[in-house]
């Protein structure tokens, strides 16, 4: 029976001496040390995301020949239609002013685009520029100088 005991006491001596000279630590301690999580780059006030292309629309002077041609329209139509002087000059006036809208919607062109940006900061920008080139919405892109430059 000594021979089972002395291996028994032998294993718990040890067991004693490695938690009183510190060999067991707790859990925490352990194992291997991780390693720190790597710094997060802040979110970017340059970088981000188109939300809208608007383009901005222009709506020039008419030049007045719609309005010369609406108003000799509109006149020979009130003459022909209704007849007398006044339906003339009503059908010129109503002629001109038609004529006119429709010279002026006719050339309408765009200026230029409003882009919509949700940036990576989390905040919006709105920016006006002549040409977008191939942009689309959801492309990310850059602010650098006032314009947007896809990524």
């Amino acid at each position: 029976m000594k021979q089972l005991v002395d291996p028994l006491r032998g294993a718990f001596v040890a067991a004693i001496a490695a938690a009183a000279l510190g060999g067991s630590a707790p859990p925490a301690w352990a194992g291997p040390e991780t390693p720190a999580p790597a710094p997060r780059a802040a979110p970017s006030a340059s970088v981000g995301s188109v939300l809208s292309i608007e383009p901005i629309r222009t709506r020039p002077k008419g030049t007045g020949v719609g309005a010369v041609a609406g108003g000799v329209v509109g006149g020979v139509i009130g003459h022909e239609i209704i007849g007398g002087p006044l339906a003339t000059l009503g059908g010129a006036a109503g002629g001109a002013v038609l004529g006119n809208n429709l010279e002026r919607n006719h050339r309408e062109g765009v200026a230029g685009y409003t882009v919509r940006i949700r940036l990576d900061n989390g905040r919006s920008r709105t920016i006006r520029q002549t040409h977008i080139g191939d942009l689309r919405v959801g492309d990310r892109v850059r602010l650098e100088g006032g314009r947007v430059h896809r990524i």
